[in-house]
């Protein structure tokens, strides 16, 4: 019986060391790769919305060049509306006229009627080229409204990916922040949920200081409420110049105070 006693304690012992062993090995060894690899993807990402943002500008530039030459195009198509409509009236009038000249059959007026024909088959020329370029118009403007459509696309999904860079920025910069020695706590938010407490009612937070707490992702009153002993020593470790007695014996008790008088409003 004290055999085995002994065996479960050395087992024990060992299995201890051999924790011991593998955390100090992680802090030493794989969490400073891992934050190299953390600090290379921001930079990636960094570079890559810088890229994403030039793109945008480039396509705001073409969104107003396109409505530049729309509206030049609608003034055309407006110009040669009313040459079409010019063009049908005078083609109205010698329809008229040699009606009128067919009715009366003069010989003397043959030529006037001549005139009037030729007059006649270059209204209907003209007229025909006024459409042409009218029908043109019209596809170059459907083919522009087209291009917009496909720019204003481009636009919201760029938007799109910007948002999800930004978050992965967020995440890569709070997981490099947490691969020291001591894990972060598991409430840490990457984002608030819903509009973030103002975290300068509690004792000693200042502007700066409440913008470092919400890049640590810390947001809440309700997150500051449930710090457990190691999660002070983690925000100290983090965050200089704040004591540990602070936190404990204010931030925690008033964040808890505040957290209930939200939830009962």
């Amino acid at each position: 019986m004290l055999q085995m006693i002994s065996a479960l304690l050395i087992a024990a012992v060992f299995g201890a060391a051999l924790l011991w062993l593998l955390q100090v090995l992680w802090g030493k060894l794989v969490a400073p790769v891992r934050a190299k690899s953390l600090e290379y993807e921001l930079e990636e990402a960094r570079s890559d919305l810088i890229t994403r943002d030039q793109r945008i500008h480039a396509l705001h530039r073409e969104l107003e060049t396109s409505h530049e030459k729309t509206e030049a195009l609608q003034r055309a198509k407006r110009q040669l509306t009313a040459t079409l409509d010019a063009r049908n009236r005078s083609l109205h009038e010698a329809n008229a006229r040699l009606a009128a000249i067919d009715a009366a059959a003069k010989p003397a007026l043959r030529e006037s009627a001549e005139d009037l024909r030729r007059e006649l088959r270059v209204a209907v020329t003209e007229r025909d080229e006024a459409q042409t370029g009218l029908r043109q118009s019209e596809t170059r403007n459907e083919r522009l409204r087209a291009e917009l459509e496909v720019l204003h696309g481009i636009h919201e999904r760029m938007l799109d990916d910007i948002e999800q860079l930004k978050a992965r920025v967020r995440e890569a910069e709070l997981e490099l922040k947490s691969t020291g020695e001591s894990r972060p706590p598991a409430w840490l938010m990457v984002q608030p949920y819903g509009p973030r407490d103002d975290l300068q009612r509690l004792q000693g937070v200042d502007p700066h200081l409440e913008r470092s707490l919400n890049r640590l992702g810390i947001y809440h009153f309700h997150q500051i409420a449930r710090f457990e002993p190691a999660d002070v020593e983690w925000l100290v470790e983090h965050i200089d110049g704040i004591p540990e007695h602070t936190i404990r014996d204010s931030w925690i008790p008033d964040a808890g105070t505040l957290a209930g008088t939200q939830r009962g409003n």
